[in-house]
This record gives C-alpha cells, sequence and structure tokens, in this order.
C-alpha cells in the first residue's frame, strides 16, 4: 500500500511539474535522428526557425539568401530549418540539404507542434525569438509578390534586417509580415 501511494505521489508531482512548466519549454521537434529536441531553453538567445519543405520552389529558391544569412549571422543567432511534412524523413531531408547546401540544423515537425506554436502557415517563412519571445513572423524578404510573380531583387530585407537590430542590441516590438510560397495547412500531420 505504501508503494503504491509512493508511485501515485510520483505521478502526480510529475504531471505538476509538466503542468507548471512555461509552454516554451515543452516546445520541440524531432531530430534526423529521430530524437525529441527541446527548441528553447533559459539560455536560448536569439534563434530562427526556418520553416520550409522540399516540394516548395519559393522554399528552393531562397537557400542561397538562408545561406548568405547563416554565414552572416549564425554566430551570433541559432538558425533551425523546420521541415513541417509529415512525408519527409530523415533521409529526404539530409538529400535536400546537401542538393541545396543548406548547413543549418533540421528538425521534422510533422505534428505541426512547431508550426502552431509559430504561427507560421507558408513555406518559406521565419520565426525570430529572442529568449523564447518571438519578435519576428513572417517573410525573408519581399522578392515575391505573389506565387509566381517574383521581382528581380527584393526591396526590403526583412530578415536581415530584424537581425541586423538584434544582434545591434535593440529590443524591436513584435511584429508580423505576410510571406508569399506554399501553404502549411495543405500538409495534414
Amino acid at each position: 500500500m505504501l508503494r503504491t501511494a509512493s508511485v501515485a505521489l510520483v505521478i502526480i508531482a510529475s504531471a505538476m511539474s509538466l503542468s507548471c512548466d512555461p509552454e516554451w519549454a515543452r516546445v520541440g521537434a524531432y531530430d534526423l535522428q529521430g530524437d525529441f529536441v527541446r527548441v528553447f531553453n533559459e539560455r536560448s538567445g536569439l534563434q530562427v526557425l526556418v520553416f520550409t519543405r522540399q516540394d516548395c520552389p519559393i522554399s528552393n529558391r531562397y537557400a542561397p539568401e538562408l545561406n548568405r544569412l547563416h554565414a552572416e549571422f549564425g554566430k551570433r543567432a541559432k538558425f533551425v530549418l523546420v521541415y513541417p511534412d509529415p512525408q519527409a524523413d530523415a533521409e529526404s531531408i539530409v538529400a535536400h540539404r546537401a542538393e541545396y547546401l543548406l548547413a543549418m540544423p533540421a528538425l521534422i515537425d510533422s505534428d505541426h507542434h512547431l508550426v502552431d506554436y509559430s504561427g507560421v502557415r507558408i513555406t518559406p517563412e521565419v520565426a525570430v525569438y529572442r529568449n523564447q519571445r518571438r519578435v519576428y513572423r513572417g517573410r525573408i524578404d519581399d522578392r515575391f509578390v505573389a506565387f509566381g510573380k517574383e521581382r528581380a531583387a527584393p526591396t526590403t530585407r526583412d530578415l536581415r534586417d530584424v537581425l541586423t537590430a538584434m544582434v545591434a542590441g535593440d529590443d524591436p516590438q513584435p511584429y508580423e509580415t505576410e510571406a508569399v510560397g506554399c501553404h502549411i495547412q495543405d500538409l495534414k500531420p
């Protein structure tokens, strides 16, 4: 009887500690080895979640720009590719990253926990966090005006601007822009 009561208390205490954790402490996805990875912790710092998919032509067109941003800001911001397609597996993601020379680590968000937490709806779309607080969600830049309609060069570089400001120590108010690309809602978990 005493052992049963002790086990019950451990279970209740565990459940209470989980429910007391801030939401950000439970947010995560699976790495390419199949292990669950929590995205945030107390020392998360500056993080850039890049939502992408292998079959989205606009996502793939942004690979060179993402590589440039990663090279420029990667020492001060953690970039993570997030694949929300439930059909994506580790092997196909490794091949995709190799094809587009994407050196950033990748997570598989097939159950859309990160999608829901970040509020993204499109690929490519980014969510930028500083210490678990989202400061930006939206497009990488305005090169794509609509699906299939592309400018020769962007007139605003939203992600670069927000990262430049944050690396300089600014603390911008959270804001959003509209991304153009492939809808995530079409991917059923």
